[in-house]
């Protein structure tokens, strides 16, 4: 399988999709997933995760010989009153993460080449301020992760053997996995427990060793593992 940089330097690449994610948990709101209107006219899924057209604009990723982090504005229609809702409810969603990936149609659910861990990015951000509220739009200005007043690195704990990552659930009232708060891009059929056995999709669940991450991607795949294998004790 090629990765998105091998085809994106093909002389007809397939058209790039840019996926958005807006994380209001925090206020204990929902996850929204939608994507560029001008990209995709309808609904998609990428990840078991679906997408919703809307009319974005996403600026100011450039970055600069001086080091400075981008600081990217996004800006969501606001015509049909659902973004409007959701600050209505929650607020300015300050702090709320603001996500984006950028994968090719083929490898959308039901392309010619589905592949969820096949991806630009992530980008990850938060929201800094809400810049402007009308009728027609809303707008944030984002952050980086760690442009953040009081920040240290790392960002979070080095574990060595241990992946962070949040894993899908399997859902009994749906009968199907939920992704809406997993960080792991597994979206694949197989299931396994925490040993590492075949199991049914009911009782799926990641040992959280890289050894689980090579069962559900392949040992020679790049692994989205979520600790830090090279990582040693300081002497």
């Amino acid at each position: 399988m090629a990765s998105p940089t091998e085809t994106a330097q093909l002389l007809t690449p397939d058209a790039l999709i840019s996926l958005f994610r807006l994380d209001t948990s925090v206020y204990g709101g929902p996850v929204l997933y939608f994507c560029q209107s001008n990209e995709v006219s309808a609904p998609i899924e990428f990840g078991g995760a679906p997408y919703q057209p809307a009319d974005v604009e996403f600026k100011g990723m450039e970055t600069t010989g001086t080091g400075t982090v981008p600081r990217p504005t996004v800006r969501v229609s606001n015509t049909n009153g659902a973004i409007q809702t959701i600050v209505n409810q929650y607020g300015d969603l300050l702090n709320c993460e603001f996500r984006r990936v950028r994968t090719f149609a083929k490898h959308l659910d039901g392309g010619e080449d589905p592949s969820p861990t096949t991806y630009f990015g992530p980008d990850i951000f938060k929201v800094e301020r809400k810049t402007e509220e009308n009728p027609l739009y809303i707008e944030w200005e984002l952050s980086s992760s760690i442009d953040q007043e009081g920040t240290t690195l790392p960002g979070r704990r080095v574990i060595r053997d241990t992946c962070l990552w949040r894993y899908r659930v399997w859902n009994p009232d749906t009968g199907d996995f939920d992704y809406s708060r997993a960080q792991c891009p597994y979206a694949g059929g197989s299931s396994y427990d925490k040993s590492g056995n075949s199991v049914t999709s009911d009782k799926d669940q990641c040992g959280r060793r890289l050894t689980d991450c090579e069962l559900r991607f392949g040992a020679n795949a790049a692994l989205p593992f979520g600790g830090f294998p090279g990582a040693a004790r300081a002497r």
